[in-house]
């Protein structure tokens, strides 16, 4: 099977590799955290940080020609489950209001750039038959 990557302008950057890869009839994005698109760094309040990262996970859909309701699983990586799993609860309401796909939450001691302030890592692998 062949691949090809997926370069997303206007959400988070990668400083090595593609926003995402297309491999057949799956996207699976490389780690997408809540940062700003313009400073790049994450946003203070963990609900704002999980609604930005939704919204850089939407950019990188959108280089694919993708959307939310193609998202069948995503992996979250939380440093803190239990500071955090109502804001992250609520906003993934809020992105999946009627269908949401498979999901794992797992706490880690780090996401992103040790001590930025990130609160979670997204991992998330889309679905999107060839026609």
């Amino acid at each position: 099977m062949s691949w090809a990557p997926v370069h997303a302008e206007g959400g988070m950057r990668h400083a090595s590799g593609p926003s995402a890869v297309r491999a057949g009839e799956f996207v699976f994005l490389s780690s997408v955290r809540g940062v700003d698109p313009e400073t790049q760094k994450p946003l203070a309040d963990p609900q704002a940080q999980f609604r930005q990262a939704f919204a850089n996970i939407r950019v990188v859909l959108r280089a694919a020609d993708l959307d939310l309701s193609d998202v069948i699983k995503v992996t979250v990586f939380v440093k803190d489950l239990d500071a955090d799993r109502l804001a992250l609860n609520q906003t993934w309401d809020e992105a999946f209001p009627a269908e949401a796909p498979a999901r794992a939450t797992v706490e880690v001691s780090d996401v992103g750039r040790k001590g930025d302030g990130s609160r979670a890592l997204f991992d998330v692998v889309a679905y999107s038959p060839l026609t």
